[in-house]
């Protein structure tokens, strides 16, 4: 059965990231434009890693993950190779309710890290439920590639319009003819 999208605001919870290779790297970067509550935990890091730390963008742990950094947190993402930690962290955070994503392991993940297109605040993310992450990563290019480059300013210019004119079918309709005409079928 097919993975329930759902949306979530991170901007005030804490996500833990642990590795700090390329994969972990690539996963701070897309929580980043959501949060700037990331810890990673890792010996070793990547230098992009090491700088967003010195710029103070993220917190960084140099140590290998223990159970008492879990405190606090509401997400985290295992970007290490180790199958026997991997488990480990999804079965704390299992216990704990906390949300656990093993990259490349979708037996110890509560959720799947989608492939995501961020333009502002329109965000579409893309799943294969983790059975084949290069068709997500695919169709995630193909989509940025449809997208019309001013969408940022439609999105602006709809929610302008929304705030101003009172809830009710007067309302809709106007947004919609505005979206019709801001984004047309060619």
């Amino acid at each position: 059965m097919p993975l329930f999208p759902a949306f979530v605001d991170l901007s005030a919870k804490k996500v833990l990231v642990v590795g700090g290779g390329k994969v972990a790297t690539r996963k701070v970067r897309s929580l980043l434009k959501f949060t700037n509550n990331i810890t990673v935990v890792a010996p070793k890091v990547t230098d992009e890693i090491e700088r967003l730390a010195e710029e103070g963008r993220i917190r960084l742990k140099r140590r290998r993950f223990l159970a008492s950094d879990l405190k606090g947190i509401f997400m985290v993402v295992v970007a290490v190779d180790r199958e026997s930690l991997q488990r480990r962290i999804y079965r704390l955070c299992e216990r704990r309710k906390i949300l656990c994503n093993a990259v490349d392991s979708p037996e110890w993940c509560s959720f799947i890290f989608p492939s995501l297109v961020v333009r502002g605040d329109l965000v579409i993310g893309i799943t294969s439920g983790g059975k084949a992450p290069a068709v997500s990563r695919r169709t995630r290019e193909l989509v940025e590639r449809c997208l019309p480059e001013n969408i940022e300013e439609v999105l602006r210019r709809v929610a302008d319009l929304r705030k101003r004119i009172p809830k009710g079918e007067d309302r809709r309709r106007k947004m919609i003819d505005l979206v019709e005409d801001l984004l047309p079928f060619e």
